[in-house]
């Protein structure tokens, strides 16, 4: 063990014994402001159901003690929950940008190879592919990750899952400049989550249809879409979740963000007729030609990437976007969906996170043969 992991253990032994030495002492306080309520049963559980309450309502040691442990770890060693990276001035990154499993190069073949079937099962049936390729936010905003860096694994994989996926004869669009070079104007990521905020998914959006038209499978010059601001409000990232200092140590947590909510509608006229929804304009029953596959930075309504990506295409979506799944499970479960079976699109686009690559798909052999 090096001297300052040393250090560091021997500090938080200390600390935890002077923990457990408070914790002890609010116990006993806590025991002895009990009274038992009049006529309560000893043998039916009754006067230790009443102790229970009691203790939970003036002593609530579960929160005090995560509370304190996560203010020592987060002040001290600028740690928190397993599930984030702390970062400098107030970024948080996900750990699943940092760490990988042993298993990394085999789930990148597998994940590459599965990526190729999907295509060879869409052009069976004259379905265009083209996958958006989502860049690490320890990537694009590398100037704020301290002390603990992401595996060597993660240098060089974004190039990889770009070579593994065009061998295949798929259209990938590099996200990585975009996202870059739009930060100089306004945030692309939170601080504070995982995901991109809207003016990075627009802008994403934007390059993903510039690709997209050099396939010549559109055409659109004119979008019947117009994206307009729904609100503003205070944010609380998704990784505020793995920093439990709330309501004892709250001032210690990253200020929250705002976040603009965008909404994408279809304002258009025809015969001379206004129009101001998408089933307006297109009809309830007409499926969209274009189908939107993916994770949470699509399926998510707060960063507004589908309605980004109608304007920017000028045509409806149909969103098989799903959340807390990966990008796997949701295109699998599209193309087993009687949607699919019974009219497929044009164009499906697919957006998968480079971290993606190195999870197992979490696919049995089973649901990939079918």
């Amino acid at each position: 063990m090096s001297t300052s992991l040393h250090r560091r253990a021997t500090v938080q032994t200390l600390l935890f014994c002077g923990i457990v030495a408070v914790v002890s002492t609010m116990a006993a306080v806590s025991v002895r402001s009990f009274h038992a309520p009049a006529h309560v049963a000893w043998v039916d559980g009754s006067l230790a159901k009443a102790f229970e309450a009691h203790y939970d309502d003036v002593f609530p040691v579960k929160r005090l003690g995560v509370n304190l442990w996560t203010a020592i770890d987060y002040a001290l060693f600028a740690e928190g929950l397993p599930g984030v990276v702390i970062g400098r001035q107030n970024w948080l990154y996900t750990d699943e940008e940092f760490n990988v499993s042993d298993d990394s190069t085999l789930n990148i073949r597998t994940n590459l190879a599965l990526i190729a079937g999907v295509k060879k099962k869409l052009a069976a049936r004259n379905v265009t592919l083209v996958i958006g390729a989502v860049p690490a936010k320890a990537a694009i905003y590398g100037e704020f990750v301290a002390r603990r860096k992401p595996a060597r694994t993660f240098g060089p994989l974004y190039d990889e899952l770009l070579a593994g996926v065009r061998a295949a004869g798929i259209p990938t669009v590099d996200l990585r400049s975009t996202l870059t070079d739009g930060k100089q104007q306004q945030l692309t990521y939170f601080r504070t989550d995982t995901h991109w905020t809207p003016w990075g998914a627009r802008l994403a959006a934007t390059e993903i249809a510039n690709s997209v038209r050099d396939t010549g499978l559109l055409h659109s010059s004119e979008s019947p879409y117009v994206t307009r601001t729904q609100t503003i409000r205070a944010y609380r990232g998704d990784l505020f979740s793995f920093l439990p200092l709330e309501p004892l140590f709250e001032r210690l947590l990253p200020p929250q963000e705002t976040l603009t909510v965008m909404k994408t509608e279809a304002v258009t006229s025809q015969n001379g007729v206004a129009y101001s929804s998408a089933s307006d304009l297109f009809g309830d029953t007409e499926v969209p030609d274009v189908v939107l596959v993916g994770t949470s930075y699509s399926a998510n309504t707060q960063w507004n990437f589908a309605g980004y990506l109608k304007e920017a295409l000028g045509e409806d979506i149909a969103n098989y976007a799903r959340e807390g799944t990966g990008p796997f499970r949701p295109m699998l479960a599209y193309l087993l969906s009687e949607d699919f079976r019974r009219k497929p699109p044009r164009l499906i686009i697919w957006e998968i996170p480079e971290r993606a690559l190195v999870v197992s798909a979490g696919l049995t052999r089973d649901t990939r043969s079918r």
